[in-house]
């Protein structure tokens, strides 16, 4: 990949600012707030959730259509496609129950209906419907990451650095985590063998598809509370360098991710909107 051309190609009514490497970008929703995009390995669809991470919603992506699939309080805190692009996998807890009693729904798409599994809820989002692959995830009694082996249920810890890590984010071909610890991003390999790189701060939401890039944002608060702005950023993982891809001031950028060979998909936190547009490398 060469380096992103900084220009703009298009300018959105209410973007208050230049978008830097971002061209063709369109809003997909209309009405409603979403956020979290995750579009399938297909990239026909589009999983959502709600203000709050309430409920868990598909769009198609081509006609803008939406569907509720839950609309349960807090099943929108973790999601995963499976990689044929059949069916998804979505987080759900009873009403008033806590975070660590959650179950893990899959929803099939040519059914059109969720059924509850016996997967390990702290397995999303990198369960991609494999039994036989790798899944990271935080150890909440240690605050390590850990990868297990559904096929041999192997387990080992991938951060023995110090440190209390979270958010797990799975390269594409499972050599590599870029994982959290407090506002730093670091990359590991896979199994645990060496310390982690650090590549940057911000909260990093997707690789790109050649896994030499991560795609994430930054958000910032005036108050420590609200949100004031967010803008997003590419990380480059062998230089360790990171570059701004957004610079706006009305348009709160978040939860980026890749999809095809140069698409983004991304949330604007202000206005509940889901945006789509192509990234120039």
């Amino acid at each position: 990949m060469k380096r992103i051309v900084l220009q703009l190609l298009l300018v959105l009514s209410g973007w208050s600012a230049f978008s830097q490497g971002m061209t063709e970008i369109k809003a997909i929703t209309k009405s409603g707030f979403y956020t979290n995009p995750v579009v399938s390995p297909s990239g026909k669809y589009a999983l959502l959730t709600g203000e709050h991470f309430h409920g868990v919603y598909i769009l198609e992506l081509n006609s803008g259509k939406i569907a509720a699939v839950s609309k349960q309080e807090g099943s929108g805190y973790g999601y995963a496609w499976s990689q044929d692009s059949q069916s998804f996998y979505y987080k759900e807890r009873a009403e008033g129950d806590y975070v660590m009693n959650s179950y893990v729904m899959k929803y099939d798409i040519v059914k059109g209906a969720a059924s509850k599994t016996e997967l390990n809820h702290n397995y999303l989002p990198s369960y991609k419907g494999n039994d036989k692959g790798v899944v990271v995830y935080t150890n909440i009694a240690t605050l390590k990451i850990e990868a297990i082996d559904l096929a041999t249920s192997k387990k080992w810890i991938v951060t023995n650095d110090e440190g209390q890590f979270y958010n797990a984010v799975l390269s594409h071909d499972g050599t590599k985590v870029a994982v959290h610890n407090g506002a730093d991003i670091y990359v590991y390999p896979i199994d645990g063998s060496a310390k982690g790189k650090r590549i940057g701060s911000g909260l990093i939401t997707g690789w790109s598809n050649d896994d030499k890039y991560l795609l994430g944002f930054l958000d910032e608060s005036t108050d420590g509370h609200t949100v004031s702005n967010s803008e997003l950023y590419l990380f480059d993982t062998e230089k360790g360098t990171t570059e701004k891809i957004t610079a706006t001031e009305k348009t709160f950028e978040m939860f980026p991710a890749f999809y095809g060979e140069d698409n983004l998909i991304f949330a604007d936190d202000r206005t509940g909107q889901i945006f789509t547009s192509k990234i120039k490398f």
